[in-house]
């Protein structure tokens, strides 16, 4: 008599409303620290006025505009998602002053510009939502001119996540953090030198000022629906918790950590 394996149920795609609450409990931390962030990248890479800087993953170009202000270089953005890179010319269009800005729709691993162009490429975090993140920064690395500074700013795993809790959060953020000691191999097998790592991890501070996340009742019902619909009112509670647990897991900085890393390049 053959016995069967029990299938396993999956966790029905999450509600919008918790793809927010994760991303304001992971990219939410680094937003927070917003101009002191920018400032460091500002000196560890020494970007000044007549350089041009290439920000890839530049997304509604928060970072672009405050580089091109602050700094008087000519600064490009480059983003896979067309509608951000719409919303960021918008904004660059509505300021009453001109700034050095252009931007252009690419994917992150296939970047739309020549060899050794820019004194400074800047990685954001969507790098890690490329297809093949080892070969966007290997793009990053190739538009530098060599000698210049290129700086990633990316999430990277801590030790307190599952893999099943690693798979929730690459799922919900839209993104999947690495290993620090893999976002340093990607640089330096793309031509990378003089690696330098800086952990900003605690320098935002805890989500929404230091409250916990947390689902609300009308939250909770919605995920709790969309369970129900496929799985009855097991899988409705079951989803509800994971969530849950999943949230508590992020509040926790050692869960994810967010790294800036800086390095130089050295060859053509």
């Amino acid at each position: 008599m053959s016995t069967s394996t029990p299938r396993v149920r999956p966790t029905p795609p999450p509600a919008p409303a918790i793809l927010r609450l994760v991303q304001l409990a992971v990219l939410g931390r680094w937003r927070a620290t917003g101009e002191q962030l920018y400032r460091e990248v500002v000196r560890v890479a020494d970007i000044g006025r007549s350089q041009e800087v290439l920000v890839s993953g530049c997304g509604d170009g928060v970072t672009t505009e405050w580089l091109a202000r602050r700094t008087g270089a000519s600064v490009t953005g480059v983003d896979a998602d067309g509608a951000r890179i719409e919303h960021a010319e918008r904004r660059a269009r509505s300021m009453p002053v001109r700034l050095p800005l252009s931007y252009s729709q690419a994917p992150l691993d296939d970047l739309p510009h020549e060899t050794a162009v820019f004194d400074v490429a800047i990685g954001e975090p969507a790098l890690a939502a490329a297809r093949v993140p080892s070969r966007a920064v290997a793009e990053l690395v190739r538009v530098v001119k060599p000698m210049g500074s290129v700086v990633l700013l990316e999430l990277t795993w801590g030790s307190e996540l599952s893999r099943e809790e690693r798979e929730l959060v690459v799922e919900r953020l839209g993104l999947r953090p690495h290993l620090l000691v893999e976002w340093k191999q990607m640089l330096r097998e793309a031509g990378v030198v003089d690696v330098v790592v800086e952990d900003w991890t605690s320098a935002g501070g805890t989500p929404r000022d230091g409250r916990p996340v947390h689902l609300t009742w009308q939250q909770k019902v919605q995920i709790a629906t969309r369970a129900w619909r496929k799985w009855g009112w097991h899988g409705a509670r079951r989803a509800v918790e994971k969530e849950l647990s999943l949230l508590r897991e992020l509040s926790d900085e050692r869960a994810i950590g967010f790294q800036l890393i800086k390095g130089v390049k050295w060859r053509s």
